[in-house]
């Protein structure tokens, strides 16, 4: 039987009306935004009961609007420390104040300050990632001894990591959360060749994810140290330390690093920005979108 214009017609109108419908459904999710994670690394300043500048009961509602605004997928802190003196504090108030308000998120790289040092937890969101394991060292001569100063002997400096699966691809990666000594460049130089030599220890060929502060910007011999591992960094949008004014004279310092197995499908973004005249940090929060590709 000879097929009629009216049911082509028909035909027609039943596949234009399939896929709107599948291009409109909210529900619907693609294998790239099932890839997609968005990153972020915040140096959140530290907090002591003394302190005046930064001072945390007055900023931590400018965090909670930040974290808000950021809605990333992994968040690395640096400096979520509530200091007191001596090698350790058990208590962390910042940390506690965004778990409470997001409670989204699990800590992972994080434990027991007498065991495992607390002061930079990497926040991941638990409906879509497991913590396989996690661990950390010491920027030191002696990197696996908890507490231990710099080579320089200067104040402990240290690299936390959490290796994640991601269950809605089942591919596991790990992020490597840093923060560098600030003075010294020999410091800065052997903690990125402490770094790349236990990345390849830890992860060997399952990808990574680098996060935080360097101190030191994307040309520095640190940073090209860091690239060597190889991971490529994400090009910076511009200044992350602002001295708690929004002054910008320095060139980056906050990184975002991959490996090959991710592709950055954003461009860095700096959050610039007060809420009720404060600033949550005197860095700016670094974030980028980035996906995993299939092996």
């Amino acid at each position: 039987m000879p097929i009629t214009k009216r049911q082509i017609k028909h035909v027609g109108l039943l596949l234009v009306l399939t896929l709107l419908s599948s291009c409109s459904n909210p529900g619907t999710v693609t294998a790239d935004e099932q890839r997609t994670l968005r990153v972020s690394t915040i140096n959140i300043h530290y907090t002591s009961p003394r302190q005046k500048k930064l001072n945390w009961e007055k900023r931590k509602d400018a965090v909670t609007n930040a974290i808000e605004d950021i809605d990333a997928d992994i968040i690395a802190f640096q400096e979520m420390e509530t200091f007191s003196g001596g090698s350790f504090n058990k208590e962390n108030k910042q940390l506690d104040w965004v778990l409470q308000n997001f409670p989204q998120y699990q800590a992972g790289a994080y434990g027991d300050a007498a065991v495992y040092p607390n002061t930079q937890p990497v926040l991941y969101r638990h409906d879509r990632f497991t913590q396989l394991d996690q661990g950390f060292f010491f920027f030191s001569k002696t990197p696996d001894v908890i507490y231990s100063r710099t080579f320089n002997g200067s104040w402990p400096a240290f690299c936390s990591w959490t290796q994640l699966t991601d269950n809605q691809t089942g591919r596991d990666f790990y992020v490597f959360n840093v923060h560098f000594e600030y003075k010294s460049m020999s410091n800065r130089s052997k903690s990125a060749a402490l770094v790349k030599e236990r990345i390849k220890a830890v992860a060997s060929d399952t990808p990574v994810i680098l996060l935080g502060d360097i101190n030191a910007p994307a040309f520095s011999p640190t940073a090209r140290k860091l690239k060597s591992i190889p991971l490529t960094l994400a090009k910076p949008a511009g200044a992350t330390f602002h001295f708690n004014r929004g002054i910008n004279l320095l060139p980056a310092i906050d990184h975002i690093l991959f490996s090959e197995s991710f592709i950055q499908t954003s461009k860095v973004e700096r959050l610039k920005k007060k809420y009720n005249n404060i600033w949550p940090t005197d860095h700016y929060p670094v974030s980028v979108n980035l996906q995993l590709q299939n092996n």
